[in-house]
């Protein structure tokens, strides 16, 4: 079989690998039956700004190892700060939303801006009511999204949650003691932000416990996209609180890295040893939300910096792929594609998004649309020709 493969290092941890010519892979996305995205948070894929990165990183070997033997793009980068914009970006290819609340800030509360922190959607509890402290912005993101394109296409998608109380809540957190301890966050589940899926009870009940991944996969009834979170404890982020089972003394930069190592083992093995897996044409990305890399612009909606005047949206600048330098992991694996490919092509959570659009026919929205956005599909070639 002639893979159209191109040698080339892109670090001493891919040393063996190689990098899928462009000429060859073009932007040529295959239609895919299955998508899994599963999501860990808040490290660069090497080590870089004064941190150690993930792909190399001894408390790391299984996604080190994944990297190697699938697809891996080498220079991948989160879009904004902190971790919901990035979210966001993944499912409607912005960050922006109506901020309805907007205490602290001097655009009035209804005005559309950039989303900048990790406040909660517009329809969230915070929980318990006392002692949690309420979220000072509310959010409510009123852009197309993948969830409702799928549907709108005939296709079913669902988030799965690790430690979330129940499927479809409005919960913000669980549990959440003094709103610190939460395992559970919604600002890494960027649905219930999204208005078209707030305002329908069918779309919002498809937020469901991780547990429900394993029955889905072992019956067969996964859909067409899966879009995967484990909770604060085993996604690398950890909780600087005494009272989380990961806080205290096992809150270490180290410790949270292998809890979210093992849990992507467990998670990809489950996926790829599933029924499921065998049939038709699957894909599972294994990606990181951000780093600590810089801001791409200095967007400020209070003063107005950076923004494209007369609205407070975010400029071009923020969205100009030259100004991003917060690269992640992203890992491609397929069930019928080629392996060892390290793909230096600059990629971002809109091509993510693009992607997935592709793979499913559907039309591009938001930063997808972008010409100088490029598909993941040097990462999805099929093994023969």
């Amino acid at each position: 079989m002639h893979r159209y493969l191109m040698a080339l290092s892109a670090t001493a941890a891919l040393a063996s690998g190689q990098v899928l010519a462009d000429e060859h892979g073009g932007d040529r996305v295959p239609a895919l039956d299955h998508v899994f995205v599963l999501v860990l948070e808040n490290h660069n894929a090497f080590t870089s700004f004064g941190s150690e990165g993930i792909i190399g990183n001894p408390s790391a070997p299984h996604i080190t190892t994944l990297a190697k033997k699938y697809n891996f793009a080498s220079n991948y980068n989160g879009v904004w700060h902190p971790s919901l914009p990035n979210y966001l970006a993944m499912i409607t290819g912005d960050w922006v939303g109506t901020d309805v609340v907007a205490k602290g800030h001097l655009y009035p509360p209804g005005s559309v801006v950039g989303v900048s922190d990790d406040d909660s959607p517009s329809v969230a509890t915070d929980y318990p009511v006392p002692p949690a402290n309420a979220s000072t912005h509310r959010w409510t993101v009123q852009l197309p999204s993948l969830a409702g394109q799928l549907v709108g296409a005939g296709k079913d998608w669902r988030a799965y949650l690790q430690n979330i109380p129940d499927s479809g809540t409005t919960l913000a957190n669980w549990p959440g003691d003094n709103n610190t301890a939460k395992l559970y966050a919604v600002k890494h589940n960027p649905f219930p932000y999204v208005e078209e899926v707030q305002n329908d009870p069918a779309q919002f009940a498809k937020q469901v416990p991780m547990e429900q991944l394993f029955s889905d996969l072992g019956s067969g009834t996964v859909p067409a996209f899966s879009y995967i979170v484990p909770d604060q404890c085993r996604d690398m982020h950890g909780l600087g609180n005494v009272l989380a089972p990961c806080g205290g003394v096992n809150d270490t930069d180290a410790n949270d890295v292998k809890r979210g190592d093992e849990e992507t083992f467990w998670i990809v093995n489950a996926i790829t040893g599933s029924p499921t897996w065998r049939k038709g044409r699957n894909a599972l990305f294994v990606v990181f939300d951000e780093g600590n890399g810089p801001l791409t612009c200095n967007y400020n909606p209070d003063t107005k910096t950076d923004a494209a005047l007369p609205s407070l949206l975010p400029g071009p600048d923020c969205y100009e792929p030259k100004n991003f330098n917060d690269k992640v992991v992203l890992i491609a694996i397929t069930n019928y594609g080629i392996r060892g490919v390290v793909d230096n092509n600059f990629y971002s959570h809109y091509s993510l998004l693009k992607t997935i659009e592709a793979a499913f026919d559907l039309p591009f929205i938001g930063h997808a649309r972008d010409a100088g956005t490029k598909t993941l599909a040097p990462l999805l070639v099929p093994a023969e020709d």
